[in-house]
This record gives structure tokens, sequence and C-alpha cells, in this order.
């Protein structure tokens, strides 16, 4: 296996033609800030896949383990895929309640859930030898942080009404002379939009560098010292890919906390 090889290219004979088949149809030719020229490539697609696998290996696992001696209620007594999934969820609840409130937490548990799960997946994927994480990918991440941005903002639209959601961006209201108005929403709109529009850019780039900078990093120690070395940078790298996952939820909670209640002073 090469430097630049993975477990795609070298045990699927047909990647090459499918990431030149891609290529031509898919390969951006323009050039803009941070988007200029780079290597075309489909890993970000692989380990993609490789996510939704072992999430639906688990989530298996997860039903098999409801039909046992417990059905769901009593943990189970071996530690596998389905207990590590269990507490994963529980956790991202259990986050998600404090962030959220028990009514919204349950209610977006299923996308907040999913999301934590599948960026997790891909970060832990940097660890392991021939494998590459997708989220070190700008593709990856600008489609995870632009579905957050739309869905917190469906869901404002929809728990508050266009009106009033979107009245939250002339700021709150001032009485002078007798009316009470948005005296300073023509400064406040522009603000916010600029705010709201940088929050998928902000959720993209900070997972990117942050996963790709571990990679990069963890990649060199296993070139340069093979043995035993390597090991404190790995378990430092699980940290690392915990913590942004948990970066990314937080944040998307946040977005969906703030776009789901109803503020009286405006």
């Amino acid at each position: 296996m090469g430097d630049h090889d993975t477990w795609f290219s070298t045990l699927l004979p047909f990647w090459a033609d499918l990431e030149i088949a891609a290529k031509s149809g898919l390969e951006r030719d323009w050039q803009w800030l941070a988007f200029q020229s780079s290597h075309f490539t489909m890993l970000h697609v692989g380990s993609s896949a490789v996510a939704v696998l072992v999430i639906l290996a688990a989530v298996f696992a997860w039903r098999r383990s409801l039909k046992g001696e417990g059905e769901g209620i009593v943990p189970t007594k071996n530690w596998g895929l389905s207990a590590m999934l269990d507490g994963f969820v529980g956790a991202v609840y259990n986050f998600s309640r404090d962030i959220m409130g028990e009514k919204n937490a349950r209610t977006y548990l299923p996308f907040v859930g999913t999301l934590a799960l599948f960026i997790f997946c891909h970060n832990l994927q940097g660890l392991v030898p021939g494998f590459l994480p997708g989220t070190d990918s700008l593709k990856t991440n600008l489609a995870l942080s632009l579905l957050v941005f739309v869905v917190y903002n469906v869901i404002g639209i929809v728990k508050q009404g266009p009106i009033h959601y979107f009245a939250h961006f002339g700021g709150p209201k001032f009485e002078l002379g007798g009316i009470n108005a948005r005296w300073i929403a023509p400064l406040m709109f522009p603000i916010e939009i600029a705010s709201h529009l940088a929050r998928p850019v902000s959720l993209a780039f900070r997972l990117m560098g942050n996963i790709l900078a571990d990679h990069k990093v963890v990649g060199v120690i296993l070139v340069l010292f093979p043995v035993l070395l390597p090991v404190p940078f790995l378990m430092l790298g699980v940290l690392v890919a915990i913590v942004q996952t948990v970066v990314f939820t937080l944040l998307t909670m946040i977005y969906i906390g703030e776009a789901a209640a109803h503020a009286d002073g405006h």
C-alpha cells in the first residue's frame, strides 16, 4: 500500500475507474478564496459509506439486544456494538436535554444523534491505517454544516412563524417617543444575516482544521517512529475525535434550541 493508497484503492478493483468517471462530471474548474486547485478524490464518499455501514451494524445489534432476556429494559451484560450505541445515544440525549430542554431533546434526538454518530465514525477512521476521515474534507463538512443551517432555520420558521422568526433579526424592541419599535433594526438586520451565514462556514472549517491537523500529526509520527511512540498520539487522536464531535453537536443543539424557542421580548 503506497503513501496515498487506501483500502478502497487496494481492495476494490473498480475504485480507480469510479474516481475517473466521477472526476469527469464532478471536478470543479473554478477557484475562489479557500476553494483553490485540489486533487480530486472520492475518498470522502468511501469513508461516508463506511460510517453508514458501521452505524447500521450498531443499530441492528441494538435491535437484537431488545429481544434478549432484558428486552431492552436491563442493559446487556456483554460490551459490544449495542451497548456502545446505547451509551452514545444516551449521552447525546442527556447533553441535548441540558441545552435544549427535555421536550426539544426528545423531538430532535433522531437528527442530532444521527449527526453525532456520523461525525464520530468519520473522525475515528483517521486513526485506522488505510482509512481516511471524510471530515478532513471541506466537501463533507460543508454538506453537514449546510444541512444544520437549513434544519434549524426551517424549525424556527415552523415553530415561530416566518414573520416572528425573522423579526428576531431586527433586534429587541425599544420604546422611544411613546412608540414601541425596533429602532436599531437597520443596523442589526445585516449583522444577524452575516452571523447566520457565517455559522455553516465556521462549523465546516473548524471541524476540517482540527481533524486534518490531528490526522497529519499521527501520520508523521507513525512514519518516523512506528513502534510504541505513536500510542499516546493515537490516544490523543481519540480525544480529538470525541471533542470535535461534541463541539459540532453542541453548536447544532444551540442553534436548534434558539430557533425553537419562543421569545416574548421580540
